[in-house]
């Protein structure tokens, strides 16, 4: 496992990403075998909201790295590097 700040982690295989918001919620976590799932802090879900932004459930490829990537700047303003994963 590589922490490439407090809030991303990547695993040895550059295979799977984990986004970490600041109050220690796993956000976002993206999985080239299993997808992407973009996800409202736990503060946010004890307080009423949904538990997802973005949920896919399927093998992703470099067009959904993007997204993912996108997503977790628009939500959380977390830049996750695109070169992290290589496709």
């Amino acid at each position: 496992m590589l922490f490439i700040s407090e809030a991303i982690q990547v695993d040895a295989a550059q295979a799977t990403v984990w986004v970490h918001a600041p109050d220690g919620s796993t956000v976002g976590r993206f999985s080239k075998r299993f997808g992407m799932d973009v996800h409202t802090t736990v503060t946010a879900q004890m307080a009423g909201a949904s538990q997802c932004l973005n949920c896919t459930h399927e093998p992703a490829g470099a067009r959904e790295w993007h997204l993912f990537c996108d997503l977790i700047w628009q939500h959380y303003q977390i830049d996750v590097p695109r070169s992290l994963l290589q496709f």
